[in-house]
């Protein structure tokens, strides 16, 4: 058997297929704003998974992968109809709530961002939505660069 780098040459000498083609596409990572969320919150979402450094929404040419403790949510690009800052305030909890179709993913009441999603997806069933599949229609995200995962997600 040739060796791996004669091996991987000639997968990628084929027509049509080079190393830039093979790439995942380019990925931004927003992380949540976990400012407000209080030392043994944090230590629980740390625990989860979560926390600062985690917690966050990943921003490709496809897809939105938000991330937050046990709390994962893929959302199709196409189905985003708009980002932007929330007309009206959020206050009284963090974590993640929803419920008719709106949700809140949150550490902080600083940099929300509300996405509007139509057509609605659905979460996956896992233990932090007591393994029910739920509609999102509209979910609110607090996050430490707001400005910018706006503009990543307008294309700008």
């Amino acid at each position: 058997m040739p060796p791996l780098a004669a091996r991987s040459s000639r997968i990628t000498s084929k027509p049509g297929h080079d190393r830039e083609s093979l790439r995942p596409p380019k990925r931004d990572f927003f992380a949540i704003d976990y400012s407000d969320i209080g030392r043994i919150s944090r230590w629980t979402e740390t625990r989860h998974g979560g926390g600062p450094g985690h917690g966050g929404v990943g921003v490709d040419s496809t897809v939105l992968r938000v991330r937050m403790a046990d709390f994962h949510l893929d959302i199709p690009r196409s189905s985003v109809r708009s980002a932007a800052r929330p007309a009206r305030s959020v206050r009284g909890a963090y974590g993640v709530h929803g419920g008719r179709g709106r949700w809140l993913v949150n550490g902080s009441y600083n940099g929300l961002v509300e996405l509007v999603i139509e057509p609605p997806c659905y979460t996956p069933r896992q233990p932090s939505t007591l393994f029910l599949r739920s509609k999102v229609s509209s979910l609110t995200i607090s996050l430490v660069d707001p400005d910018g995962f706006i503009a990543a997600v307008e294309g700008k």
